[in-house]
């Protein structure tokens, strides 16, 4: 591993190195957990949704015993269950925050050689993208019924973390 060396600023502030930022996918509007280990200073990546995984969990259990779909929680990189990494094409309709439909496309979720309709649905906070859920099948389309059902649990999920 790199390690490198940095001086505090003024205020205290240090700047993570540009190899360290890409790797891990920290933006500038990226959220830190910062802590103290022994005599360490922790820095981890935050996620919303991730925070909130068990509740979250509880969720998508019940949902997929119910929809006539699958669907996965997402924070904006990846499946926060699974931690797969997702496509830059799903991570870009995510961060435009609407709600987007791909019925019938190439299969870019799990690189399969089928077909997939895919619904996805970000997931708001006080004007911030956190994640999504994305609602997906390979025997049918999406209807107006799963766009409504996944909005309802959109908003229960933003509730929860508001809480």
């Amino acid at each position: 591993m790199n390690e490198f060396i940095r001086k505090l600023d003024g205020l205290g502030r240090i700047v993570i190195p540009k190899e360290y930022r890409k790797k891990l996918r920290i933006n500038d509007d990226s959220k830190l957990k910062i802590g103290i280990e022994s005599d360490y200073i922790k820095i981890e990546k935050y996620s919303d949704i991730d925070d909130n995984l068990n509740q979250l969990l509880k969720y998508q259990k019940t949902l997929n015993k119910y929809l006539n779909m699958n669907f996965m929680i997402t924070d904006l990189y990846e499946d926060i269950v699974n931690k797969k990494e997702l496509p830059d094409v799903i991570i870009n309709k995510i961060k435009y925050g609407k709600l987007d439909v791909l019925n019938d496309e190439k299969d870019i979720l799990f690189h399969t050689a089928n077909k997939i309709n895919l619904l996805i649905v970000p997931i708001i906070l006080y004007g911030e993208v956190l994640g999504g859920l994305i609602g997906y099948s390979y025997d049918r389309e999406i209807t107006d019924a799963d766009m409504k059902l996944l909005e309802i649990i959109q908003e229960i999920l933003i509730k929860n973390i508001e809480e």
